[in-house]
Formats: C-alpha cells, structure tokens, sequence
C-alpha cells in the first residue's frame, strides 16, 4: 500500500473517530487547537519548509 492510502486512512480513521465524540470534547479540542494556532502566529515568523506535492502516476 502506497505512503499515500496509508496516510488517507488514518485521517479516514481519526476523522471516524472525531465524529462519535460527544460535543463537549469537540469543544475542548477546538479550543485547544485554537491555542496552538494562536501561539504559532505569535512565534517569530521563520522561513517554513513547504511540503512537496505528492506525485500521482496514471
């Protein structure tokens, strides 16, 4: 199985997992992900790597 399904399955998964959640978790989640976000920005900025597109061959 290619890096790629792999990849797409685990977020398959969590996302399978995320939606059975009650809604106070998702709240919690979402505010600590809010957190993170707002850290980040503040941080000093630094060139950040960009991650190549993956290559589909057909």
């Amino acid at each position: 199985m290619s890096e790629f399904l792999q990849r797409f399955e685990r977020q398959t998964d969590r996302q399978k997992a995320r939606q059975t959640l009650p809604w106070p978790e998702k709240v919690r989640m979402a505010e600590e992900i809010r957190e993170s976000i707002k850290q980040l920005r503040a941080a000093p900025s630094r060139k950040r790597a960009t991650m190549p597109l993956p290559h589909t061959s057909q």
